[in-house]
């Protein structure tokens, strides 16, 4: 009975973190927050709640990882570091990043960056990360832009890119 119960004890915690990520996405909205002609792209109460326990979470994760077993130090530390950098980077992303844009500019603000308005026609690239599992945009002036499928007005900022990218080629 112990070898099935800890068998499934990794199914069922993979199961749960599916779940809350499959809710986190389907919470989000496709439509922008608009101010006039401005759309804003801002993260749900859903994946900001998770952003907050994560630090907390992270925090137990590097404390259990601290009591690994001889033998286990190095794959314990890479547990450990990925929960350290997502302890800081989903908050990071959640609370101090700033994404908006419209027809004709980008406007976007972060700690690292700063506040910044350019041009569409300063859009270098749109590509997806496999390892993060988001989209990304990247713009001469700002630099890699994140976007997540649970950013609300994911879905309109998907159509906008795929109209704009035709417009920019069009030139």
């Amino acid at each position: 009975m112990e070898e099935i119960v800890s068998w499934i004890r990794p199914v069922l915690s993979g199961l749960v973190a599916c779940l809350i990520v499959w809710a986190m996405v389907a919470y989000a909205k496709s439509e922008c927050r608009r101010e006039g002609d401005i759309r804003h792209l801002r993260y749900g109460v859903p994946f900001k709640i998770f952003a907050a326990l994560i630090i907390p979470f992270s925090a137990f994760v590097v404390y259990g990882v601290s009591q690994s077993y001889k033998g286990q130090e190095i794959p314990a530390f890479l547990v450990a570091a990925g929960f350290a950098a997502g302890s800081v980077f989903f908050p990071y992303q959640a609370f101090l990043v700033r994404f908006s844009y419209d027809d004709r500019f980008i406007y976007y603000r972060s700690p690292l960056v700063g506040s910044k308005k350019v041009p569409w026609d300063k859009l270098l690239e749109v590509g997806y990360s496999r390892i993060l599992q988001a989209d990304y945009i990247i713009v001469d002036g700002i630099g890699k832009i994140w976007c997540s499928s649970m950013l609300d007005g994911y879905g309109e900022l998907g159509a906008f890119l795929e109209e704009k990218v035709r417009e920019l080629h069009a030139e």
